[in-house]
Order: structure tokens, then sequence, then C-alpha cells
């Protein structure tokens, strides 16, 4: 490979990482290692359900009927035009009545499925808003500010999850009810801190256990007088294929092929976006040269009236105001799946040049920030990171580059 610059070296590891948990391939890989797992129909809910259903495809000819639950997005064309695949664009992250509507095309599309047949259920991060059916007494309007509320309200995802699975019937193990006639196996890409399948997509297949709602008087307010309570059901097989540790590990390994020293740092990155940015900034300065990699999810708390980004841009901007002045130094922060809040970009490429240039536009960071409007700082010095649709979801990943 030709000499890089420090951006395009980091763009390289980041779509390494990204091809190592690729939907399609692990499915592929997974269909390869258990060639006895045979399967007549499919379901595929998430962001990555689009690319994880093609590998089924490839790997299963037998599957007779598939239905797919995914973002508002490029689906493939060879998707589109198989007869065998019914396919519903949904809503991410607020649902809307497409949500509903994929709700109710799932549980008729399961229960079409004759008796003892076997379905492949692929799920992936997003399949929280895509699919639902919420519980008696829960509107859509309802609904729709129960999740406007999670997402403004900076708590991690098992907690919003957490929150989800009680306005739900199919979450928490809900669908499980549905799937008790078949034979089913579920595979998944973790979108969660510890791969836990009880909270990746608001564990459609996964009976909850300890409620990890957090104290809420608002939305303790919008739960129904006697909320629906799921049954026990017996388990499916249930087996996680990706996850931010597969992605990580395989952008520090590129960084070795390319010779490069490494730091595959463990820490799970977690928090408040620009506390988190600024703390990465702050231990870079003194940090060895090389490429260091971390996977993550932070959170933001958003203002009334947010501008324009998402946490990653928010941790990159914060993260540039920390390195400041340090020249040798380059880092991506981006979300997996390809986008960042209200963007259509994955996060930021920034360096220790980012804030002359800021400061030289007249933007004021403190307050951008507080604004929740990193994404038009990051626009205007043209350090934003927009990669397109990336086929899987892994939550993030921060990758540095110190010369």
């Amino acid at each position: 490979m030709t000499e890089l610059t420090a951006r395009e070296l980091l763009v390289h590891l980041y779509e390494t990482a990204i091809d190592a948990v690729d939907g399609r391939r692990l499915v592929q890989q997974w269909c390869r290692e258990n060639p006895s797992a045979a399967f007549s129909h499919c379901v595929a809910v998430g962001k990555a359900a689009a690319a994880m259903l093609q590998g089924a495809l490839d790997s299963r000819k037998a599957i007779s009927s598939a239905l797919l639950i995914t973002t508002r997005a490029s689906i493939p064309r060879e998707l589109r035009r198989d007869s065998r695949v019914r396919i519903f664009e949904s809503a991410h992250p607020v649902p809307d009545q497409s949500s509903l509507n994929a709700g109710d095309a799932l549980l008729k599309f399961l229960d079409r499925i004759a008796e003892d047949a076997a379905l492949l259920v692929l799920v992936s991060g997003g399949a929280s808003s895509l699919v639902e059916v919420p519980v008696d007494g829960v509107s859509l309007e309802q609904l729709q500010r129960i999740n406007q509320h999670l997402l403004a309200s900076g708590k991690d995802i098992r907690t919003m999850n957490a929150w989800r699975r009680r306005f739900s019937r199919i979450k928490g193990g809900g669908l499980l009810q549905y799937v008790q006639h078949l034979r089913c196996t579920q595979l998944l890409i973790s979108d969660v801190y510890g791969d836990d399948a009880a909270v990746i997509g608001s564990g459609l297949l996964v009976p909850s256990g300890e409620d990890e709602a957090d104290h809420d008087d608002w939305l303790a307010s919008m739960l129904p007088t006697e909320p629906g309570l799921h049954e026990q059901y017996a388990p499916v097989e249930t087996r996680v294929i990706g996850s931010s540790a597969i992605a990580i590990r395989a952008a520090a390994e590129e960084a070795h092929c390319q010779a490069l020293d490494h730091f595959l740092h463990e820490e799970f990155i977690q928090g408040d976006a620009i506390e988190q940015g600024r703390a990465l900034g702050a231990y870079l300065r003194d940090a060895p040269p090389g490429v260091h990699v971390w996977g993550g999810e932070t959170t933001v708390e958003l203002p009334e009236r947010p501008g324009v980004g998402g946490r990653n841009q928010a941790m990159a901007l914060a993260l540039a105001t920390a390195i400041d002045g340090m020249g040798e130094l380059s880092v991506l922060v981006a979300g997996t799946d390809g986008i960042d809040g209200n963007t259509s970009c994955a996060g930021a490429v920034v360096s220790g040049s980012s804030m002359m240039a800021i400061r030289q536009m007249g933007f004021d960071v403190e307050q951008e920030l507080n604004k929740a409007n990193a994404g038009m700082v990051l626009m205007a010095t043209g350090e934003l990171f927009k990669p397109g649709p990336t086929n899987t979801n892994v939550m993030d990943i921060i990758i540095a580059y110190k010369r």
C-alpha cells in the first residue's frame, strides 16, 4: 500500500473494522461453521438486516420465504427483486406507523409458518424502533414521546431498552409466544456493551432478567395501569456472531500489518460524549506514538432545540479542544452503522490543527457543544466523515494515530 495521509490511514482502519463485522459475511461464516443447520423461513430485523438476510439466502437455498424489516435506506436490488422476500422499510430512531405496520406483519408472517418448520431470525441494532407491537393502552403518539424522551435523556442503551421493554408486547422475550410452534435459531450482531442478548434489539426472543430501568417519574407515568406481562416460554437457540470486540481487533491487526505500533484498549468508552472526548484527548497528549483503538458508545443529553450532530461528532469536537496544537495527532470518532445523531455522517476525523481552523472561523466551541451543534462546526472545517451504509452496527469506534 502506498503511503497514506493520517486521515486516509484512519479511514482505511475504520473500513477494515467494518469489513470484519459485515452482516452478510458474518452470517455466511456462521452457516459454513454449522452445515447441518437448515432453515425454511427467515426474519431479519435491524440496521444490518438486509446484509444479514443476503448472507442467509447465499448459504441456505432452501429458504422459501423471508421478512425483512430495516431502515429507510438503500436495499440491494437483488433483495428487492427476490420474490421470496417481503420488505418493510421502517422508522429509526423514533418509531412511527411503519414500525407498527412492521410489527403486525411480523406476527402474521410467523403465524403462517407451518408447525415445526425451521426459522432463522437475524437481529441487529435498531430493531427496538423498527418493529413494535405496543401493550394495550399505549398509543403511537405516546410511544413516540417515550422514545423522544429516552433519546434526549442521556441514558445508556441498556437503560433505554429496559424502558422500551415495558411498553412492548414483543420485546423482553414477548415474541417467544409467537414462535413456540417452530424450531427457531437467532443470530445477533451486538450493539450493546457486554453483548447481552436480552438487550440487543430489546430482546425480542430473550426474556429479560433483572429490570434495569432507572427511576424516571415521567416514563413511569406513561405506563398503562396494568402493563402486559410476558409468560415464560422455552428459549430459542441464540448466537451472537458480531460485536465491537471483533471490529476493534481487526483495526488493530491491520495497523500491525501496516508496520505501525498499535494499542488495542479494552476499556469500553461510555458516559457523556463531551467528557469522554476531553478525557481521551488528554490521554493521547502523553500516549506513545502509534495507532490506538477503542470501542464504545457514549451518550448525549440534548437541549430542547438541538442543533446538527450526534454523540460521535460531539465527542470528536470535544477531543479536538484537548489535542489543540498537537500536530502529530489525528483521531477518527465514528458510529459503525455509518450514521450519527440527526445527520447522515458517522462522525468526524479531527486533528491537532482542528482548533486553529475553528478559531479562525469564529466559532465558540463550548457554546456549540452546549447547543448539540458540533456537526455544524465540523462541517465548516471539512472534517465530517460520511462512509454511507455499512451493513453492520456494533456501536462506535475511536481510532487515533500519533505520528
